[in-house]
């Protein structure tokens, strides 16, 4: 690995696409690390993303590598996929909406020392020129600055920034100084009653395959109808989600919540956590049979307070500042889009996926998934 820290390091590295990657590799698996991306860069995640979604959506693995030259270890990585539609070639970070946040892979140190060498940079983009445009969405304002890798790159703010809740070491002052007073003892009233009157009110984490199916068809069925272009309703998607959801129920990367009132399901809420915090990605509940309880709600309190117990102190609630989201007065943290163009077709494709709004949405129809 790498030893960075002095800017002074004389570098020996070497700058390759390698479409054949394998993210479940050893090599992989240590380079990743919670503080070097975030739990949509995570082993498992990429390799189903890659294996799963990108075949059936016109995508084809098109991995960037920085590796350390005389030893071949891995220093850091960009999992891009390549997409034509429209004749456009795009080149754009393993998402296909499904990933909250992008990333470079790497330690942050190690990218500052490449990003401040002008002539890796250069072999960086020149492993770029297959393609039209670089769309890299979705980046953290407290992640690493990719745009400091991609020369030339143009930037804007997302449309949504992403929303969490940090507990701290004390989780009834974080409850007194987050939830409103009138809300805590409301969660507490509604607990109770739906504990009485349907004969138990758990909430746990699927434990098996079969409670993992069972919870994934249930969440599909009580969520239709209810998310304008719900991908969980489309059936790749479905069966990703699914299947990851299994996998990470083994390997400890995702876990699916389920509550059960009276022994039968009334909430689900899934998300991997890869990088030690859980992040809500797919939530649903039985609201024909339990909607006054607030189900919904009701599992997302508990999971937070499941996880404090279990020594974690960060709930990352996702992208965009829904309505459920306000009763945990949640802390933002702003998302930022680049594109980095190489012809005229992707300069006007960046026009008009920075300016404007009415068309970019238009534009989700051109290239899919450009969220």
């Amino acid at each position: 690995m790498l030893s960075v820290g002095q800017a002074s390091l004389r570098l020996d590295l070497e700058v390759r696409i390698e479409a054949d990657f394998d993210f479940l590799s050893a090599e992989y698996r240590d380079l990743y690390r919670p503080d070097r991306a975030t739990a949509f860069q995570a082993p498992l995640w990429m390799d189903m993303v890659h294996r799963r979604l990108a075949p059936g959506l016109n995508a084809r693995q098109h991995t960037l590598t920085v590796r350390n030259r005389p030893d071949g270890a891995l220093v850091a990585l960009a999992p891009f996929v390549l997409q034509r539609s429209k004749g456009v070639r795009m080149l754009s970070p393993a998402d296909f909406g499904v990933c909250d946040y992008n990333s470079i892979v790497g330690d942050r140190n190690a990218l500052a020392v490449i990003s401040g060498d002008a002539g890796l940079v250069g072999r960086i983009n020149a492993e770029l020129k297959g393609c039209d445009i670089l769309m890299f969405r979705k980046v953290r304002a407290d992640g690493f600055d990719v745009s400091r890798l991609f020369a030339g790159s143009q930037g804007s703010p997302a449309d949504n920034a992403a929303y969490h809740s940090d507990t701290g070491d004390d989780f009834e002052e974080w409850q007194r100084r987050t939830i409103r007073r009138k809300f805590s003892k409301e969660l507490g009233r509604l607990q109770r009653q739906t504990d009485r009157e349907f004969g138990g009110y758990e909430h746990r984490p699927a434990a098996t395959e079969a409670e993992v199916r069972q919870a994934f068809d249930l969440l599909r069925a009580w969520r239709v109808g209810r998310f304008e272009d719900d991908l969980l309703q489309n059936p790749l998607y479905f069966d990703f989600y699914r299947d990851y959801a299994i996998a990470g129920c083994e390997s400890g990367e995702a876990v699916t919540y389920v509550s059960y009132a009276g022994g039968q399901p009334a909430a689900v809420l899934f998300g991997p956590a890869g990088d030690g915090v859980f992040h809500a990605v797919l939530i649903g509940a039985d609201t024909e049979r339990l909607g006054k309880q607030s189900p919904g709600i009701q599992l997302i309190y508990q999971v937070i307070k499941r996880r404090f117990a279990e020594g974690h102190r960060s709930f990352d609630m996702g992208l965009g500042n829904t309505g459920y989201k306000t009763h945990f007065r949640v802390e933002e943290t702003q998302l930022s889009n680049y594109t980095k163009t190489f012809s005229v077709a992707g300069y006007v494709m960046a026009q008009v996926y920075h300016r404007a709004k009415p068309v970019k949405n238009f534009l989700r129809n051109y290239v899919p998934n450009v969220r």
